[in-house]
């Protein structure tokens, strides 16, 4: 998902392809964005549609169903280093090869929710009612097998073992994520997503990541769940409650892993009013011990108290860069900015840097680097945009604009 880490190599221990914010930013060849807190409009490339590859699936792919969502024109990203990257959203797959420049790499009637490259050349996009793979670096989609309720998220940790959440209700798009509210389950694939199987797991998982084919993480309602793989099966325990549940309304968890043993949380949900809706982070380095590194202030005023708050007051969207680091950006819809913040520490030093103007929801980020980030988000004039910063949010350029109604 999004810019989470991916895992390169072989199936059981795979090289984390997220480089390190010094690296980043020396390799980084693309135009440094111009120092305006607001993306600029101008001499923007226009993306060029590309025919549909004929291996690729039919433009109504087959499936076992489909849901309501809402899916924007720009919903999840993912960045390979600090030049490749994919974006997916309403209709379409878009691609950049420098880090700058977004051409529309493939077209469909299908609403993309969510992508995952493990490599510059192998990856998945999970569409609404389809997953879509690809071997070489997107030039063409194939489709791919799903189990008996549509993929909602996957994460792969080799170009054949990979993990996703299946079926369930309500699914509503966070952040990078289709997350059911109840009634899914957890799905694994060693074909490369030819075949999927159920795995078990806790109930009502919404999302899930591996750091390596034996070890990973589920996001519930209720908390995060540790998982064992073993050669006779899975188990599973309750590693970290979420502090404020709320039966009967709606919670989110959202996860991304950063090494063996080390990830960050996202708590969304509950009850919510006058611009404010509750959220939650914490992280772990260790996968036992764990830190709370921020919060919704005034609607999680009474849980945790002398956790610092976070970007705005609603969740933002979030990169995780490393262990030590992740950058969340956003959502403010009463002060129409997304603010950026870079924890560090593992969440224990938290940075506030820039903003990006005129933009009043985000909906996912890519960063390689505490300073190196793309972020989706829009832009005053509705258009869903992808916004970059070369100075760690200090300053940002729009690269790439669609149209809220765009068709593929």
């Amino acid at each position: 998902m999004a810019s989470r880490i991916a895992l390169l190599g072989a199936a059981s221990a795979i090289v984390v392809v997220l480089s390190g914010c010094t690296a980043a930013s020396a390799t980084r060849t693309t135009p440094t964005p111009s120092p305006s807190a607001s993306p600029a409009t101008t001499d923007l490339p226009t993306p060029t549609p590309t025919a549909t590859p004929s291996d690729s699936p039919s433009a109504t792919p087959t499936s076992s169903g489909t849901d309501p969502v809402f899916v924007p024109s720009l919903a999840a990203i993912q960045m390979v280093g600090p030049h490749l990257g994919w974006a997916v959203g309403e209709h379409a797959i878009f691609a950049t090869a420098d880090g700058a420049h977004w051409t529309k790499q493939y077209g469909s009637t299908e609403e993309f929710v969510g992508v995952d490259f493990i490599s510059a050349t192998t990856g998945w996009a999970v569409a609404t009612r389809s997953l879509l793979g690809t071997s070489d670096g997107g030039r063409s989609w194939r489709q791919l097998g799903e189990p008996q309720a549509p993929i909602r998220s996957v994460h792969f940790i080799s170009a054949i073992s990979g993990f996703g959440i299946a079926g369930g209700t309500d699914p509503q798009q966070f952040h990078g994520w289709l997350v059911p509210h109840d009634g899914a389950t957890i799905v694994i694939t060693n074909d490369g997503g030819a075949t999927w199987r159920s795995l078990g797991g806790p109930s009502n998982p919404q999302t899930v990541c591996f750091s390596g084919a034996g070890q990973g993480w589920v996001g519930t309602s209720d908390g995060v769940y540790a998982i064992q793989m073993t050669d006779v099966g899975a188990t599973w325990s309750l590693a970290l409650t979420r502090p404020d549940q709320q039966p009967g309304l709606p919670q989110e968890t959202l996860i991304e892993c950063a090494a063996p043993r080390a990830l960050w949380v996202l708590f969304l949900g509950g009850q919510s009013a006058m611009s404010h809706s509750p959220y939650i982070a914490y992280a772990t380095v260790d996968g036992s011990s764990w830190k709370p590194v921020m919060k919704e202030a005034m609607s999680e005023q009474q849980i945790l108290p002398g956790v610092p708050a976070g970007p705005d007051t609603y969740p933002p969207s979030f990169s995780v860069v490393d262990p030590m680091d992740a950058v969340f950006i956003g959502d403010g819809p009463a002060t129409d900015v997304a603010q950026c913040v870079i924890a560090s520490n593992g969440g224990a030093t938290l940075r506030r840097t820039g903003r990006i103007d005129n933009a009043p929801e985000t909906f996912a980020a890519a960063f390689v680097s505490v300073t190196a980030g793309w972020v989706l988000t829009r832009n005053a004039g509705g258009d869903y945009v992808i916004a970059a910063t070369a100075d760690g949010g200090y300053h940002w350029s729009q690269q790439l604009a669609v149209p809220p109604t765009s068709a593929g």
